[in-house]
């Protein structure tokens, strides 16, 4: 007896690894009339999602897509999604991992970061809503209050380790920081956020993912950096946005 949903699974699975893998895969008798007229179709289908999702990519890198220029930015977006793990992806998905690829693919590391920060910012426009700790929120505690407050990463902070003078290919960033070692990327209103960070700063945002409590962060900043920079660093990375309180 034939089994209908084994069947129909088998079929699928096939009618699927030739929209993936081209005419190569294509078997005999998976589609009525003519093998020639299916594979014109089928290399019509192919042609519009690889339009599709050179597309995608672009919307997703437009100022990696800038800097590198068009005919450079397409070569290496079409060697890009022909990679079999790309190949499976969502639209929504296609550029994860598109950094990693740039640097092993692109000498100047300036365009690997730079595609780094782009998803991230991505990443951090899409994340969920949650009000942001505000440095005025914390007038509201004394000491031993602000010290147990808890505190938790913001939903849309995202950081970016950098080996380059990224900072400087985004104007909207004020200053660009020569020694910068990552990104933080926040979104704790309507707009996405930078913030340049030295080597020690990215160890105290990082710190932060792990850190309970203000008191907790404080002492990380201070034991890193000393007093007088640990709460420069930890307000600005309050003023960023990069903190918010659990279930806000």
């Amino acid at each position: 007896m034939r089994d209908t949903m084994t069947d129909l699974k088998a079929d699928q699975a096939r009618f699927i690894a030739v929209l993936q893998e081209g005419p190569a895969a294509f078997p005999d008798g998976l589609f009525a009339g003519e093998p020639s007229r299916a594979l014109l179709g089928l290399k019509a289908h192919a042609n519009t999602i690889s339009h599709a999702r050179l597309v995608a990519l672009e919307q997703t890198y437009p100022r990696t897509l800038e800097h590198l220029g068009h005919a450079s930015f397409n070569a290496l977006s079409r060697e890009f999604i022909e990679l079999p793990d790309v190949r499976q992806r969502k639209l929504m998905q296609i550029g994860e991992g598109f950094s990693a690829f740039l640097a092993l693919r692109h000498p100047d590391r300036q365009v690997a970061d730079l595609a780094a920060v782009e998803w991230a910012w991505l990443q951090s426009y899409h994340a969920a809503d949650a009000p942001a700790l505000a440095l005025g929120d914390l007038a509201a505690y004394d000491e031993p209050g602000l010290l147990a407050l808890e505190v938790v990463l913001h939903p849309s902070s995202r950081i970016v380790a950098t080996g380059s003078a990224v900072t400087e290919l985004f104007p909207e960033v004020e200053a660009s920081c020569a020694s910068c070692a990552a990104i933080l990327v926040t979104r704790p209103l309507d707009t996405v956020r930078l913030l340049p960070l030295n080597r020690l700063q990215a160890q105290i945002a990082h710190g932060a993912q792990n850190c309970a409590t203000m008191g907790n962060l404080l002492q990380t900043a201070i034991e890193t950096l000393g007093e007088a920079e640990a709460l420069s660093t930890v307000f600005a990375l309050i003023e960023a946005g990069m903190l918010a309180r659990p279930g806000g």
